[in-house]
């Protein structure tokens, strides 16, 4: 626990020292949407897992009491996926992997009693497992195999901590360089356990650049295959040598490669996601921090690993507590956008309010000017009238002005004619010629008839159409046709007078030399004759 709260504080430091140099961080972005992805989905890696143990149990099932050695082969094979899958599970089958190898020699029994210091060192129960280990007598053979030299050093070191927290930094004492030393020489040089121990003895001398070219060599250049079973570790090893060596930018791709390859390898005990969680955590990124803190919690729980669970209860208060205020700063946001969002709704509102208003008067004094230009436009039409009724007044009172002066003119030359015959007659003192030259004078029936004829074409040059307008307002059979020699007929000229503005039936009736008692019956008589809607005929005239 202390070794991991250790490397939560070294964190943090590295992550204040290079806050101001992300333009040398490598991209890892992509890696991590992949990790997010291969988090979401890790039960179809578990599928995988359990296929797997349910094969090996069926053919365990099938050769029971049959064959122990093949027995023990398939025991430790479960063993080794229990481990990292399952550690209660792994004590039962190391418990039973013990039994078997008690039919066979005292190899397989050292082995099984690995196995099972091995599960309680996993569950916790360091002295137990230590107990188990030490009932193993130290041979040459054993000597030889790097599993019992994992376990000579982890366990003694989980030990010391657990008794010794706060001397949990020294790592390098002499009793672990002594084992360091004993595996190294254990372990063919090539190997993984050879070069885990051989980068320890090189760090030990404080050349961790020297421990990382070991490590990274070995990765690069150890064949995939063989690379395989340890990939997860050989990158955690390399990730936290770069946090010694203060370079969080690579240490968090190694992290973010080790968390993959325990994932998809269906891994329930590791480390590096939570300690890539903490790095994300101190970079900001701590929505993700907490979610990957969870995912380790809730494998570690499935797997039941109970001694990571005091590592990683050490960093949950801290992201969950972080958490928690981004939470509710989010929640703040959200409060100060609805808040932003409600007055700007109601400005909108209030706006929309004013334009509508103001829209409404707009279209009230649009109204008003529609119907004042309406009201223009009827006066413009009666004064257009008026102006052509004046203009055509005016050419009548031409025409007919003319037409008095004309008249005039020839009654006062046929006075002046009158003055001399009298003059004549009377100067010759013939008093009978004076009497048949007043007889000749008297008949004045020409003169009118003369008179008359000039007034109707005088009417019709100004009113051309006047017959044809007229008869239109007569029923067919009773419209009407001027003689030939005549111009208008005595009821088309007395519609004419009226056209002209004379509505007096005694203007009309001196005007053409007739009674009164006339003029009322040819008025009558056009009346009958018009057409029942026309039979206003004063007015129908008056717009001909």
């Amino acid at each position: 626990m202390m070794k991991n709260i250790f490397s939560f504080i070294l964190i943090s430091i590295i992550c204040f020292f290079q806050s101001g140099c992300s333009k040398h961080q490598t991209d890892d972005e992509d890696l991590l949407k992949e990790l997010d992805s291969v988090i979401k989905e890790r039960t179809q890696y578990n599928q995988a897992i359990e296929e797997k143990i349910d094969n090996l149990n069926k053919i365990l099932d099938y050769s029971s009491d049959k064959n122990p050695q093949a027995q023990f082969e398939l025991l430790g094979k479960l063993f080794n996926i229990y481990r990292s899958y399952k550690v209660d599970k792994a004590k039962e089958v190391a418990q039973k992997r013990l039994q078997v190898a008690k039919q066979l020699d005292s190899a397989c029994i050292k082995e099984a009693l690995m196995n099972n210091a091995d599960a309680l060192y996993k569950l916790g129960n360091y002295h137990k497992a230590s107990e188990m280990l030490n009932e193993i007598y130290p041979d040459s053979t054993i000597y030889s195999n790097s599993y019992f030299h994992y376990l000579r050093q982890a366990i003694p070191l989980s030990i010391s901590n657990e008794i010794h927290p706060k001397n949990n930094n020294n790592i390098s004492n002499n009793k672990q360089l002594t084992y360091c030393k004993d595996a190294i020489q254990a372990n063919r040089p090539g190997t993984y356990g050879y070069i885990s121990n051989l980068y320890k003895q090189t760090l030990s001398e404080k050349d961790t650049i020297g421990a990382i070219q070991l490590l990274e060599k070995f990765y690069t250049e150890t064949n995939p295959d063989s690379l395989k079973p340890n990939k997860a570790s050989i990158e955690y090893e390399i990730a936290n040598l770069y946090l010694l060596h203060k370079d969080t930018v690579k240490a968090k791709h190694y992290l973010i490669l080790s968390s993959l390859t325990d994932i998809k390898n269906a891994k329930k005990v590791y480390m590096s996601l939570q300690d890539l969680a903490m790095l994300l955590f101190y970079q900001g990124d701590i929505e993700r921090a907490y979610s990957y803190i969870l995912c380790a919690l809730e494998d570690i729980n499935f797997g039941h690993a109970r001694y990571r669970f005091t590592d990683i209860l050490a960093y949950l208060p801290i992201i969950s507590a972080a958490n928690e205020m981004r939470v509710q700063k989010n929640e703040t946001q959200f409060v100060i956008f609805i808040s932003v969002l409600s007055i700007l709704i109601l400005l909108l509102i209030t706006a929309f309010i004013l334009l509508k208003k103001k829209t409404d008067k707009l279209e009230d004094t649009k109204n008003i000017l529609k119907e004042q230009n309406q009201h223009l436009t009827e006066l413009s039409d009666n004064l257009r009238l008026m102006n052509e009724q004046i203009k055509e007044k005016e050419h009548i009172q031409e025409e007919y002005i003319g037409l008095l002066f004309n008249v005039c003119s020839e009654h006062l030359k046929k006075q002046n004619m009158l003055y001399k015959g009298l003059n004549r007659i009377t100067s010759n003192g013939r008093i009978a010629d004076l009497s048949k030259f007043i007889s000749e004078q008297q008949s004045s029936s020409d003169d009118f008839k003369e008179f008359i004829h000039k007034f109707d074409n005088i009417f019709l040059n100004i009113f051309p159409n006047f017959i044809e307008d007229f008869n239109q307002l007569l029923r067919p059979e009773e419209r009407i046709r001027p003689k030939e020699g005549e111009l208008l007929t005595p009821e088309l000229r007395i519609y004419a007078l009226m056209r002209l503005g004379i509505h007096d039936n005694a203007k009309i009736a001196s005007f053409l030399h007739y009674s009164l008692q006339t003029v009322y019956n040819y008025r009558m008589k056009m009346r009958n004759k018009a057409i029942p809607e026309k039979r206003d005929l004063i007015s129908q005239v008056q717009s001909l």
